[in-house]
């Protein structure tokens, strides 16, 4: 585990950190007036939508995602996110279904003066309503006695919260497929998607 980790996770480190140094180099406002001109009122005109479709999958969780936000500007975008998420208890068996909401922010290191390629680094934060769990119970046919195998029941609300780092390759204007790991207090695996 550790090892797929650090196959995955480095070397996208390493290329986000190449690629910001490469960005400061030729950037000509430093970091905190690239946010105070993104906030002003001539930079607020340059603000434009930004929505994605996107899939993750995990070892036992897996998620449709849908975000929808603003570009600040070419490096930085604010959105919400909306999911249903599926997590499947091996031991019961049974699954536990969520209503994900939440707020990510999107920063993107781009590769190159075209900027069709990217590094890009996902977070988000949010709450996760519990609204449907199967298998809860086990009825035990010797004893008739139930026994309760997931704690989670419907109603509960859990925190979710996650970082989705990886590759987005621009095909049109801003239509772009991206792909990369996940790492999530409620997943660890990999997501893939598209954006507009």
């Amino acid at each position: 585990m550790k090892n797929l980790f650090y196959a995955i996770i480095l070397p996208l480190l390493f290329m986000a950190y190449s690629a910001s140094a490469q960005e400061q180099g030729t950037e000509k406002m430093g970091y905190g007036a690239g946010w105070r001109y993104a906030f002003s009122k001539e930079g607020r005109q340059e603000w434009k939508p930004e929505f994605t479709l996107r899939y993750m999958s995990g070892f036992t969780t897996s998620a449709p995602i849908i975000t929808g936000g603003v570009r600040i500007d070419e490096k930085r975008t604010f959105s919400l996110l909306l999911g249903r998420g599926d997590t499947y208890i091996d031991h019961a068996p049974g699954d536990i279904y969520t209503i994900m909401t939440g707020v990510a922010f999107r920063r993107y290191f781009h590769l190159g003066k075209r900027k069709i390629f990217a590094i890009y680094s996902d977070l988000y934060i949010g709450a996760g309503w519990i609204d449907k769990v199967t298998g809860k119970y086990y009825k035990n046919t010797a004893t008739y006695e139930e026994m309760e195998l997931i704690e989670e029941s419907a109603g509960d609300v859990i925190l979710i919260g996650g970082w989705q780092p990886g590759v987005r390759v621009r095909c049109y204007k801003n239509l772009h497929l991206f792909l990369g790991p996940t790492i999530a207090s409620d997943c660890f695996g990999f997501h893939v998607g598209v954006g507009f």
